[in-house]
């Protein structure tokens, strides 16, 4: 077991790893979570003067706006205005202004549209990161733990079942948390993953790989962390950082457990084991890689190669790298060391060399593109779906300055 246990009540690269910015030595600080409820909200919140909601009093999480909250129905008011950045949601978050309906019945969007489209400042944005007012997790319980000496991690398992968590590069190494339980611990330093399995523990029989996060972490110095999808997508989750810094944030996948692979693309999905495959696994099995499904991004990859000026170094797409090599951004080929052509190949998006995180609504738009990745980011929008999805910042890679440890919730928008 780890050291300074407490019990509570309630990125390397192509084959799955970080690939982008350097880790460097880093530091967390806990953060204590929002409960979220139902998500329900209190009375009928009818509309007021100017077409913003009314004074409903909103419930244990449909947070309300500035102005109000909204209705049993989440509907804005007379003129439809609503936040700017009101979420749907399974609990109903709220957005800055306006107000979201009754779990999870939907809050409205800019000038008073159903769902996030677009859901930042400029037209161009339709995928944004998770802030702190739409968290969906459950809260933790006071840290039992007042003065830890060097990180303080705290995890909780939301979901319904027992989780075994690995640690990479720490001392002991293995979690073992039951279902709806909370552990905290003080770590001196983290580097690596760490990979929740199910079923068993790691090497039992019937053990399964369900998820993992990669982080580097030091004491006094900075805290690296990403949620990463880019070997399969098999448990949702929640980091929550704090520090000194403004990208000690949030990064989390909030769809429910049952809801997580529904959509996964046939030739991915492995229901035995509840995961949906990455394209780069499933295609570099050589059974599958002559396979359209695997081929798909070739013919793409061979015009971006041959017309874009940025990619022509590449040569040929013999030269460059094709199937599997252009899905995992693979190591040793042109596309493992070109994040701007891979990005562009596997979203299927017009060239850009800006790195502008405000400009993604063509993404994944245009056939062909990574139908894993595509499905990955509207399922749990901005997380790792392959390896340089941190190219125009889509991956929520956070880079915590003075941090001292994390909330991490495995299934935090389940019940």
């Amino acid at each position: 077991m780890l050291s300074g246990l407490k019990a509570g009540s309630f990125m390397p690269r192509a084959s799955g790893g970080l690939a982008g910015p350097a880790w460097a030595g880093l530091a967390l600080v806990a953060a204590v979570a929002a409960g979220c409820g139902s998500g329900a909200v209190g009375g009928t919140g009818g509309a007021g003067a100017g077409g913003h909601a009314g004074a409903g009093v909103a419930g244990t999480t449909g947070a309300a706006g500035a102005t109000g909250a909204a209705g049993t129905t989440g509907a804005a008011g007379t003129t439809g205005a609503a936040g700017a950045a009101g979420a749907a949601g399974t609990t109903g978050a709220a957005g800055a202004t306006g107000a979201a309906g009754a779990a999870g019945s939907g809050a409205a969007g800019a000038a008073g549209s159903a769902g996030r489209v677009p859901c930042g400042t400029k037209a161009g944005q339709c995928e944004c990161q998770p802030t702190v007012s739409e968290r969906k997790a459950p809260p933790f319980p006071p840290t039992a733990i007042q003065n830890p000496k060097g990180l303080l991690f705290r995890f909780m398992n939301n979901c319904p079942m027992t989780l075994w968590l690995k640690f990479a590069g720490a001392p002991g190494g293995m979690l073992t948390m039951p279902t709806k339980t909370t552990q905290e611990v003080d770590l001196p330093t983290l580097h690596g993953r760490v990979t929740a399995y199910k079923n068993a523990a790691p090497g039992g029989a019937g053990s399964v790989e369900a998820e993992f996060f990669e982080l580097t972490a030091d004491p006094g110095q900075a805290l690296n962390y990403n949620l990463s999808f880019v070997d399969y997508m098999g448990l949702p989750l929640e980091i929550n950082g704090k520090g000194t810094s403004p990208s000690c944030a949030v990064t989390a996948c909030y769809a429910p457990l049952a809801d997580l692979i529904k959509g996964c693309p046939a030739e991915l999905l492995d229901s035995v084991n509840g995961k949906c495959l990455s394209p780069y696994g499933y295609c570099s099995n050589a059974t599958h890689a002559t396979e359209p499904f695997c081929t798909a991004l070739d013919q793409s990859a061979a015009d971006t190669l041959a017309t874009d000026p940025l990619c022509k170094a590449g040569g040929s797409l013999a030269q460059a790298g094709s199937g599997a090599k252009i899905f995992g951004c693979a190591s040793g080929t042109f596309w493992g060391g070109s994040p701007y052509c891979c990005a562009r190949v596997n979203r299927g998006s017009p060239g850009t060399t800006s790195n502008d995180n405000t400009q993604n609504c063509l993404y994944y738009k245009t056939p062909p593109y990574n139908v894993y990745a595509a499905y990955s980011h509207s399922v749990c929008p901005y997380i790792y779906a392959f390896a340089y999805d941190d190219w125009n910042d889509q991956s929520g890679y956070h880079a915590c300055t003075g941090g001292t440890g994390a909330d991490v919730t495995f299934c935090p928008g389940d019940p």
